[in-house]
């Protein structure tokens, strides 16, 4: 999942988190020290300070120790392992085998962790699954596949693609991939003073007039955590994602992940050879074909307090069900302004919307990840529209949301 980025915070709040003190450990590795400023930037997710908060996301921890306690004698697969922290503690839970795969160098450094605490039964392969496969013990499938696959709008993380070929190719019979469920949910956002200070702000600047850059801003998908005390609605379900329906990858899809071994080859000496003109990192990716056609989804929110909304705000939450074994089920649930586990996106309306208590804001959202600019633009569409007891106001708006 993205770290978070937060923007309302930096105008008039602060968000109660556990404080990291930075140490020399913190601020960077040796690799780092003799990277380039290419390669250092392509691979953030290596900084431990990107990791760290898998550490302190306790409520996540609680979640998955339910998994690793029903793993003895189990194997399993953890797509984008990171630093390797719930890995080793299925591997911990006496699970038969463990592969932890990741497309940062972190790895390199959960590997050597792993060795030092005497774990004989994890392992740790750098690269994305499509480039490792053949790294995969012959003939292994695993009885669980831990995959955090949801994005901020549900279909636009990367290892999407990923964990529907480990789903269709990978798992045992009655394996289960975790989680197996995620939701997006709509809440209105009253904030006047953020829109001040992040929209209308570009309307003089220094006696200039930058409504270019207004627009360019308008457009963008806020990364933020908003406060609890700015939310004037109920929080409304926009759209669910069950992975063990959503369809798989087709067969042309198939054959062109299963290349990627022989792609990322070719990159790896053409960057040896100084003729690569991008990060090994920052491979190109093709989104999945269920995420290049991605949803649409009606929402109605309900009116908790007369105000007039400038923001709608989505964030997810996360469940594993398994109907084998009910007792490892969990559900990662998520409290708009609070701390979350995941990022809570936004998007400012064209239009602010005066509302009263006990009115209704019904609208549409259509998200789609086309396979344009490497499949690193999501593209949102939102509708709303007042009943009109104050006014009767509809907005709409296209919005994007860039990956890192």
């Amino acid at each position: 999942m993205p770290a978070k980025k937060i923007t309302h915070a930096t105008v008039k709040r602060s968000v109660n988190a556990s404080k990291v003190v930075l140490t020399e450990s913190l601020l960077a590795t040796d690799a780092e020290r003799h990277a380039t400023s290419k390669s250092l930037y392509g691979d953030s997710a290596a900084r431990i300070s990107s990791n760290i908060y898998a550490i302190h996301d306790h409520q996540r921890l609680r979640a998955y120790e339910i998994i690793f306690r029903n793993v003895k004698g189990k194997t399993v697969l953890h797509l984008g392992c990171g630093m390797g922290l719930y890995t080793m503690l299925a591997a911990r839970g006496m699970a038969k085998m463990v592969i932890g795969v990741d497309s940062s160098a972190i790895v390199d450094a959960a590997r050597e962790v792993a060795a030092q605490n005497g774990l004989k039964n994890v392992q740790f392969i750098r690269g994305r699954l499509c480039e490792v496969l053949h790294q995969l013990p012959a003939g292994m499938k695993f009885d669980y596949v831990m995959c955090e696959w949801m994005g901020p709008l549900l279909l636009n993380e990367r290892v999407l693609t990923d964990a529907l070929y480990a789903r269709d190719h990978l798992l045992a019979p009655n394996g289960a991939l975790c989680p197996n469920r995620a939701s997006l949910h709509v809440v209105a956002v009253s904030d006047y003073a953020f829109r001040l200070d992040t929209e209308d702000f570009w309307s003089n600047v220094y006696g200039f007039t930058m409504a270019p850059m207004k627009e360019l801003v308008r457009q963008e998908v806020e990364m933020c955590t908003i406060p609890g005390a700015n939310i004037v609605s109920a929080p409304c379900l926009a759209h669910t994602v069950h992975m063990d329906s959503l369809p798989g990858l087709t067969a042309e899809e198939t054959a062109a992940y299963e290349s990627g071994a022989t792609r990322a080859a070719e990159q790896q000496q053409q960057q040896k050879e100084g003729a690569a003109d991008e990060n090994p990192i920052e491979r190109s990716w093709v989104p999945a074909g269920v995420a290049q056609t991605g949803y649409e989804a009606a929402f109605s929110l309900n009116i908790t307090r007369s105000s007039t909304v400038h923001y709608l705000t989505f964030y997810l939450d996360a469940a594993f069900t398994s109907k084998t074994n009910p007792g490892a089920n969990f559900v990662l649930a998520v409290r708009p302004g609070g701390e979350n586990n995941w990022t809570e996106v936004s998007v400012g309306l064209r239009e602010p919307l005066p509302v009263n208590a006990g009115e209704k804001i019904t609208g549409t959202l259509r998200v789609r990840t086309p396979n344009e600019k490497g499949g690193k633009v999501t593209v949102v569409e939102v509708t709303a529209q007042t009943e009109g007891q104050v006014a009767a106001i509809e907005t709409t708006g296209t919005y994007y949301y860039q990956s890192y």
